[in-house]
């Protein structure tokens, strides 16, 4: 930033990690936060503290690839930094119920201006249910309708604040497409509610993880003015 001028906005649109926190299932966990003993070199009367993170890549707020689905494909991490800032468009739907879906309707209301490269971001509400027993299962979700039309606009990453995109019962998210022709999922996203359309430029960068398909993100949208993301290294 050049003398003078006016520090950016930023509004953090990443939800908290914590002991105890939801996850996906048992085999990926949600967090476990521990402290750390005192170290064996130190003194006693030199007191630190640290603590312990075990998590999954898909914990809280994160950023995935299609290494995901498939282990050939490219990591995440070894993405341009490029890629995971972009102009960013809120695209609020009203407030969502346990497994209702965005629909196409939904989204024609909505009119969102998008253009190639955009990271679209879907507005639910749902991320006030993030401390609760539900918010798994309870999820959003996006109608394959709804998914496509997105995916037709050329858009360059699909955010939401919910953290399930396809109905489990009976899958019908066009996943063989959307990780063809978009490729960034950025999940579960909080404090969405109340923008809508154009929100400045979405940082969402991964964790420096060698090989990780999947980590999570310090999410946030930055009030900054236009610039070329392909300048961004």
């Amino acid at each position: 930033m050049e003398r003078g001028e006016a520090t950016p906005r930023v509004r953090d649109i990443s939800g908290w990690i914590y002991s105890g926190m939801w996850s996906y299932c048992p085999e990926y966990p949600g967090a476990t936060i521990t402290e750390l003993p005192h170290p064996a070199f130190l003194p006693d009367d030199y007191p630190v503290y640290l603590q312990q993170f075990v998590i999954g890549g898909q914990t809280g707020t994160y950023i995935e690839t299609r290494a995901h689905v498939d282990p050939s494909s490219e990591p995440v991490t070894a993405l341009p930094l490029s890629q995971f800032l972009r102009p960013a468009v809120v695209i609020s739907v009203g407030r969502k119920g346990a497994n209702e879906p965005v629909t196409l309707a939904d989204l024609e209301r909505a009119a969102p201006d998008l253009r190639p490269g955009d990271a679209a971001l879907l507005a639910t509400g749902w991320d006030r249910h993030w401390d609760d027993p539900n918010y798994v299962t309870g999820s959003p979700f996006i109608a394959r309708e709804a998914a496509l039309w997105l995916i037709d606009r050329g858009i360059g990453l699909l955010g939401a604040d919910f953290p399930r995109f396809d109905c489990v019962p009976a899958m019908q998210f066009p996943w063989a497409q959307f990780w063809e022709r978009v490729n960034l999922l950025l999940a579960p996203l909080t404090h969405l509610e109340g923008l809508s359309g154009r929100c400045g430029w979405l940082a969402a960068f991964p964790l420096k993880i060698r090989g990780a398909c999947a980590t999570p993100c310090r999410a946030v949208l930055l009030d900054l003015p236009p610039v070329d993301p392909e300048e961004v290294r």
